[in-house]
């Protein structure tokens, strides 16, 4: 019997009225990270703006890297959280000026790359906007360090609390 254009085959084949063609499953993330809803493959913020539910993707044969890629896309996607000011006593001139959706969260994360487990969070402000924050201080930190390596600033904690707390808002 000829198949019908429209036709489902139980391996996610469908007809189209000359070959059978690969459509998506709903719901289902391929092998690059693109989730099928709807009527096409899409990017995990289109899938969750078209109404889509994290919950409800079918992962199959995805790999771990497409996890990751789900939870940085996610984590990304909040923009309010901390901006912290953190030390550690192998480095007491040294402070480092991160943001992080909770930054006693983040301290911990700190806490498995140190035997001692002696990163300590010695400032931290809340911001609807927590990139362009860390962004400001690390301008304004800049200005008031003696030596800046990436996000580590030679600067007294001191002085890093009043700059983080003097701006606050």
């Amino acid at each position: 019997m000829k198949p019908q254009k429209g036709d489902l085959r139980k391996d996610g084949m469908k007809y189209d009225g000359r070959q059978w063609r690969t459509v998506g499953i709903q719901n289902h993330m391929n092998n690059r990270g693109y989730i099928y809803h709807g009527d096409k493959y899409r990017s995990l913020d289109s899938f969750l703006q078209q109404g889509g539910k994290i919950e409800n993707i079918v992962h199959g044969k995805s790999k771990v890297k497409d996890f990751n890629a789900i939870v940085k896309a996610l984590y990304d996607a909040e923009a309010s959280g901390d901006v912290y000011v953190i030390t550690n006593p192998a480095w007491p001139e040294w402070v480092k000026v991160g943001k992080a959706i909770d930054a006693s969260d983040r301290c911990n994360n700190y806490q498995t790359g140190s035997p001692l487990r002696d990163y300590t969070v010695v400032a931290s402000v809340h911001s609807e906007d927590r990139h362009t924050k860390e962004a400001e201080m690390h301008t304004l930190f800049e200005e008031h360090a003696s030596d800046r390596n990436s996000e580590w600033f030679k600067i007294s904690q001191d002085k890093a609390k009043e700059l983080l707390n003097g701006h606050s808002a």
